[in-house]
């Protein structure tokens, strides 16, 4: 017997056979597609063929100025909704601040204030506390009233403040957490969000909410309690 000879294998036929068929589908598809553009633009009327016609029955309708229906705008409002027109106004009471000592001033309406603006006393002494940069606390402890520091619900802030800081502090605090910002009312409800532990304002006047911005801690110094306390947790 004579040597067997290996079989060869040749692929190149086969693939250009495919190529082959590929090319062919690519150009029928082309066709197909070029015959359907053709039928779509015969169908379509040409510009020359559009006539417009002259409504005769038309006529221009009264032409209103801007303030006349800016005015008709605020008159439908107040029809719909009555509790948005009638504004009311809302007053504070001046902040009252007296000097305690040489480096401490109380301030004596401050839960007063606090309850008007029907907001946490904890909170407005937060914010209270992180804008002026010092320390305070609210009297009412018995160690307060032994001092002779002030009486329950007052302030007692380190430092001397006067009254026209005080406000300006109340209005900036007033504009954050108090007034709605899509009705300008004060008629408002601060609430916590147990899941995000943020604050939002909802308005009882016209059912708008908005997140408010966390408050930061402010200035805490050092004392001789901290001191102590850190030398005991060290031990």
């Amino acid at each position: 017997m004579g040597e067997e000879e290996e079989p060869v294998f040749d692929f190149g036929s086969k693939k250009k056979k495919k190529d082959k068929e590929k090319k062919e589908k690519k150009e029928k598809k082309d066709k197909a597609d070029k015959e359907d553009d053709d039928e779509d633009e015969a169908e379509r009327p040409k510009r020359e063929d559009v006539e417009l016609v002259e409504d005769k029955d038309w006529t221009a309708g009264i032409l209103y100025a801007y303030d006349e229906l800016l005015e008709r705008l605020y008159r439908i409002i107040e029809e719909k909704n009555p509790s948005l027109s009638n504004k009311e106004r809302y007053v504070l009471k001046p902040p009252q601040c007296v000097r305690v000592g040489s480096k401490k001033v109380a301030w004596v309406n401050f839960s007063e204030i606090c309850a008007m603006m029907k907001r946490p006393v904890d909170h407005v002494v937060t914010f209270v506390l992180a804008e002026f940069g010092t320390e305070g606390s609210i009297a009412g402890a018995a160690t307060t009233r032994a001092e002779g520091q002030g009486q329950d619900g007052q302030l007692i802030l380190k430092g001397r403040y006067l009254p026209k800081h005080c406000e300006s502090l109340l209005r900036k605090y007033i504009k954050e957490y108090v007034t709605c910002e899509m009705c300008k009312s004060a008629a408002t409800n601060l609430k916590k969000d147990s899941s995000t532990r943020l604050y939002y304002v909802e308005c009882t006047n016209c059912g708008a909410t908005r997140t408010a911005a966390t408050v930061k801690a402010g200035y805490h110094a050092v004392t001789r309690g901290d001191r102590k306390a850190a030398k005991q947790a060290k031990a």
